[in-house]
């Protein structure tokens, strides 16, 4: 972890002292070596991603974030539109 950290602070550092890469650009390869770090942590572990076996599980992370992103898009979420209740779960 403490790695992951140092690598980001010197990512964003570079960035800072108008690095060539824009941010846009750090965040994908951050993205990217994190994905590599999952997948070899599972090769480690000597599991596979649940991903893998059954669509459902990668599907479930952007489904938990879709009520936030409504909310920032000033629409309705379930349950908020009949009650008029934020609900904060």
């Amino acid at each position: 972890m403490v790695l992951v950290w140092a690598l980001m602070a010197g990512a964003l550092r570079l960035v800072q002292a108008g690095a060539a890469l824009p941010l846009w650009g750090v965040c994908i390869i951050v993205f990217g070596l994190a994905w590599v770090g999952q997948l070899w942590g599972h090769k480690v572990e000597g599991q596979k991603p649940d991903f893998l076996k059954d669509l459902q599980f990668l599907l479930i992370g952007p489904l938990w974030r879709l009520p936030f992103v409504y909310r920032a898009l000033g629409l309705a979420v379930l349950g908020e539109a009949v009650t008029g209740e934020v609900v904060n779960w």
